[in-house]
């Protein structure tokens, strides 16, 4: 391995290392935020127990919100991190030409440590690209049924005319 592949692949370790602390201290950080706790729960009261057909409310919302936003950032990175790897084989792949012996290129030593590394960045992350894609379409659309239900749950509590009773009610 060249120097540079090794310093290259030292400071992406490094670069990787630092995001996921980041997002680590970010996450510890969003969870410590909890408003602090009114009173001390009465040990004859059962817990409230969420359950599956509990109604969407604002938490909700604003989970799945951060939750988007956290995705579209990891898609943001998955594509320059992709950018990268292109431009790293375009730059070494027009270099290299077939040696006379078959499948061996001949290229400097620069950029054969290029070609192999780029495309490798560029494989990884484009199917990071595609997860990344996938499971923010998804949750976009729980974010917008979410958005859906709040708000048919406030339409339903205006004042409307019902034909059963002949009259308005709330």
């Amino acid at each position: 391995m060249t120097g540079f592949a090794r310093s290259f692949w030292g400071f992406l370790a490094t670069l990787v290392t630092g995001m996921a602390l980041l997002e680590g201290a970010a996450v510890a950080q969003d969870a410590g935020s909890d408003p602090p706790s009114q009173a001390a729960p009465d040990r004859n009261v059962l817990p409230r127990l969420d359950t599956l057909h509990r109604p969407y409310d604002r938490r909700d919302f604003d989970e799945v919100t951060r939750q988007s936003r956290l995705l579209r950032n990891a898609l943001i990175g998955t594509s320059a991190a992709f950018a990268v790897g292109v431009v790293m084989v375009g730059v070494s792949a027009p270099r290299c030409k077939p040696s006379l012996g078959g499948a061996a290129t001949d290229c400097d030593a620069v950029r054969s440590a290029l070609l192999p590394v780029g495309a490798t960045i560029a494989l990884v992350s484009g199917a990071g690209m595609l997860a990344a894609s996938v499971i923010l379409g998804l949750r976009n659309r729980h974010r917008r049924n979410i958005e859906r239900d709040i708000r048919r749950r406030y339409s339903e509590r205006r004042l409307h005319f019902d034909a059963e009773s002949g009259g308005f009610v709330f």
